[in-house]
């Protein structure tokens, strides 16, 4: 176990040489604690410095930052050369993301985060499938909300709930809510009461003892970006105190312990997802194969709806791996889909992913598909877009069944002895129409 340079969250602050020392050894002058607080002066001459405590949060803070990117450094994965340069790119990433979900969020007025919340685009650590139209938003559980959406052209719509964001203290999964066991307008409206006392109809329960739950949506579009999207908006219906909004703008104390949040959320990022991804994986099965992974069993953000085949693929430029399925799951959703090997999603206008309603189907009622660097012409194939390790999952949501797809290493160069003659193929001009289809796909679903 690593050294950690973070200060106990219950520990009274009694020291600076710590972070003193620290601080001196990376060369950074950043602003130290000690008995006599440092600061500018106003006009009355008095010293002007933030409070002890807001100025260790962000101390340890930025030790974490550095801590981190260490424990990324000696990781396997950081022995491939082709996977420094992402590292660097992670590491701002998760800021990013931490920022988003911890010190962004106004109390007073939520709102459901798509573009800046996860998405396989800008923020894709923990493998976001682009099949999904994902929200987040992080509520008071003493309060009272109201939901409002419209289903569009998806499928299947999913509401999970957290007391916390990942890696609090006592963080724990309060709920799972699927929109087919609710009541929804044969417009495709809805309304879903959120948090205060438990009713019957539409109504999701909140933490009331956290002032931090976070509710992620999942939304299923079938063709990628092309489908109505629908609408979701939220609305705080209860009262809160006169003051309520200058605690969260105003309040030293607040803000140490967002950025508190915000530290214990990157490191679940990291140590949970990037590394610990691609360590579970590996631990229950080889290179090149899949295990299968139950619910939240891989992460507490995993879907409880879903089961999910997980695993790393290791394949040369030469190198392709032919996928089975001998019949079709019988989820009402299920996919492929290609990470790098810190378990960020690659690529979506590349073809990294393929869903049930997007593979070709073998006449003998199985799936092929193939994983490779190169276009093998199969319709079927995920392109790894030259990593030469990545991981790899398979998603089956609401499936009584839960098969997990095999896998056959071979030359590229075999591929055509190896599939079967009637799988389906495309000219290279069919794929460049996919590709484009693909990339108008990202355009509409993020208006951007």
């Amino acid at each position: 176990m690593k050294h950690t340079f973070r200060v106990p969250h219950a520990q009274k602050i009694k020291t600076a040489i710590f972070p003193l020392i620290f601080f001196i050894a990376l060369g950074v002058g950043m602003p130290v604690i000690s008995s006599e607080v440092e600061g500018d002066q106003d006009a009355t001459g008095a010293v002007v410095a933030a409070s002890p405590v807001l100025q260790q949060a962000w101390q340890n803070y930025y030790a974490t930052v550095e801590e981190l990117r260490k424990e990324m450094e000696d990781s396997a994965i950081f022995r491939q050369p082709q996977n420094r340069v992402k590292m660097y790119h992670i590491l701002m990433e998760m800021q990013a993301v931490v920022y988003n979900f911890t010190i962004a969020p106004r109390m007073s007025h939520p709102r459901i985060l798509s573009t800046t919340g996860w998405q396989t685009d800008f923020y894709a650590l923990g493998l976001p499938t682009p099949d999904f139209y994902y929200g987040v938003t992080v509520l008071d559980g003493r309060q009272t909300y109201k939901l409002r959406g419209r289903m569009g052209d998806i499928k299947l719509f999913l509401v999970q709930v957290q007391s916390h964001l990942q890696g609090s203290p006592g963080e724990k999964n309060i709920g799972n809510y699927d929109l087919d066991d609710m009541k929804v307008a044969k417009d495709g409206t809805f309304e879903i009461i959120v948090g205060g006392d438990k009713r019957s109809g539409n109504w999701i329960e909140l933490d009331r003892n956290s002032r931090d739950n976070l509710l992620l949506f999942r939304g299923m579009l079938a063709d990628y970006g092309h489908g109505d999207k629908g609408s979701l908006q939220i609305e705080r219906i209860s009262q809160v105190p006169d003051d309520y909004y200058d605690a969260e703008e105003f309040d030293e104390q607040e803000m140490a312990e967002r950025i508190r949040r915000a530290e214990d959320f990157m490191c679940y990022l990291i140590r949970t997802y990037t590394l610990g991804l691609y360590n579970n994986y590996l631990e229950r099965a080889p290179y090149n194969a899949m295990s299968l992974f139950q619910g939240t069993e891989s992460s507490s953000m995993s879907n409880p709806n879903s089961s999910y085949g997980m695993g790393v693929f290791s394949l040369e430029d030469d190198e392709a791996l032919v996928v089975r399925l001998k019949s079709p799951p019988d989820g009402v959703y299920w996919s492929f889909q290609l990470g790098d090997a810190y378990s960020r999603a690659l690529p979506i206008d590349r073809q990294t992913s393929l869903n049930n309603f997007q593979l070709k189907r073998d006449p003998d009622g199985g799936y092929h598909a193939v994983i490779s660097k190169r276009d093998p012409g199969v319709a079927n194939w995920l392109d790894t877009i030259g990593w030469k390790e990545g991981t790899m999952v398979f998603r089956n949501y609401r499936a009584k069944e839960k098969p997990v797809p095999e896998f056959t290493k071979v030359k590229f160069d075999e591929l055509p002895s190896v599939l079967p003659k009637t799988t389906a193929r495309v000219t290279p001009t069919q794929r460049k129409a996919a590709l484009e289809h693909r990339r108008l796909g990202l355009i509409r679903l993020y208006d951007e």
